[in-house]
């Protein structure tokens, strides 16, 4: 099956989390993405883990990509951009707001070039707020949303989240909102700017909970709707080897199962009565230390009762059927080597390359297609040469997607 956005043309200049997850979603449903990177390394480039030079956190987001460093601060690299966006259909930038419009670049110097362009903004606060020009990372973001001060217990210092809350949403609800637009152009015929804001992204998370907020005008703790909060049949429970184990009995019949387990059936009406819950925490607590991670394992295995030990990520990848779920994808790096990467769970037959997407490499380190785009823009092998001569553009060394 062919994926659904081949032949759509994505001119890509993010450079921080949410654009790049957004690009590389595209990329995933076979888009063409060209990458327009800065000459110099960013802080993508430097975070860890950096192995020879290279930063993994940086390869992960680059598979199925081209890449071309190119000055935009120079006049001859903003008439590459326009150049190019004639044979383009999207962009994506998350610069803070009007540094396009300065480089001459913005929604409106291109798309008087070419109408049909869908131009994807992704920053702060967004474009019309008054904090637009407010830098912010992703802890600013949990943090004035108030999705950090949910993951603490009361009294205790927040904790930060494991996972980037603010950045995925906003790359996931980006490209959301491009296929959107990609969807209304067909009718339409012509392209539109998107504006999305990570701090309205981070808000929507918290849906259910913002409903209940505005509401009851009171937060989760004060009025008791925190969800998920910490109850007998909904915690984790440390056991005898320091491991976890994770207990998720909410119905009664799981509930009723997980008790016969443990070998403390006269809990199981208990449930009812929340306030038997700080007792029922500490007698489940009290039993479940008895035993290491693994017995309790073996105990609950084909229990179908929602109980299982707490992984680390090595240990889910091991476990994970990985393959068989098409979840893996392939970058062949000259340095590195191959590198496996955990891709987005689009269904498989939208796939580009379902389960595997990488390819051999060619004697040119993947340039020949991106010269195939930039001759298709109308540049000459000579005015390529002198381009990269005077330091406008250089092209990559080596790198297969």
């Amino acid at each position: 099956m062919t994926p659904p956005l081949r032949g759509i043309k994505v001119l890509d200049f993010t450079h921080l989390l949410p654009g790049e997850l957004c690009a590389t979603l595209l990329s995933d449903m076979g888009a063409e993405v060209l990458r327009i990177e800065s000459p110099v390394r960013g802080l993508a480039h430097k975070l860890p883990p950096v192995i020879e030079g290279e930063s993994l956190f940086y390869w992960s987001m680059q598979r199925n990509k081209e890449r071309l460093s190119v000055d935009l601060k120079t006049s001859e690299g903003q008439d590459l951009v326009k150049r190019l966006i004639q044979e383009f259909d999207v962009v994506i930038e998350n610069f803070r707001p009007g540094v396009m419009e300065r480089l001459g670049l913005g929604y409106n110097e291109l798309s008087a070039i070419n109408d049909r362009i869908i131009y994807l903004s992704i920053s702060g606060y967004g474009h019309n707020s008054p904090k637009r020009d407010t830098p912010c990372h992703d802890l600013n973001l949990i943090a004035e949303t108030g999705v950090l001060s949910l993951n603490s217990r009361e009294g205790e210092r927040p904790v930060l989240p494991a996972i980037p809350i603010g950045d995925y949403m906003s790359g996931l609800i980006a490209a959301f909102s491009l296929l959107g637009a990609l969807y209304e152009r067909c009718s339409s015929g012509r392209g539109r700017a998107l504006d999305i804001s990570m701090q309205d992204c981070t808000l929507s998370s918290l849906n259910v909970l913002g409903s209940c907020v505005l509401y009851t005008g009171k937060s989760p703790a004060e009025a008791g709707f925190a969800y998920p909060k910490e109850m007998p049949n909904y915690n984790v429970y440390e056991c005898s080897d320091g491991r976890y184990l994770a207990v998720a009995c909410l119905e009664r019949p799981f509930w009723s199962a997980f008790c016969q387990i443990i070998a403390e059936p006269d809990m199981e009406p208990l449930i009812e009565n929340q306030a038997m819950h700080e007792q029922l925490i500490a007698r489940i607590a009290a039993c479940i230390k008895k035993r290491s991670l693994d017995e309790w394992t073996v105990a609950f295995t084909g229990s179908n009762c929602c109980v299982c030990p707490v992984k680390t990520p090595k240990e889910a990848f091991q476990s994970y059927p990985l393959d068989e779920r098409g979840m893996i994808a392939n970058l062949l790096h000259p340095v590195l080597g191959n590198i496996p990467q955990i891709v987005f769970p689009i269904d498989v037959s939208l796939r580009h390359n379902p389960g595997t997407l990488d390819k051999e490499p060619d004697s040119a380190g993947g340039g020949a297609e991106l010269l195939e785009v930039l001759n298709k823009a109308g540049f000459s092998d000579d005015e390529i040469d002198k381009l990269v001569d005077r330091k406008v553009i250089s092209l990559p060394a080596g790198i297969t997607k």
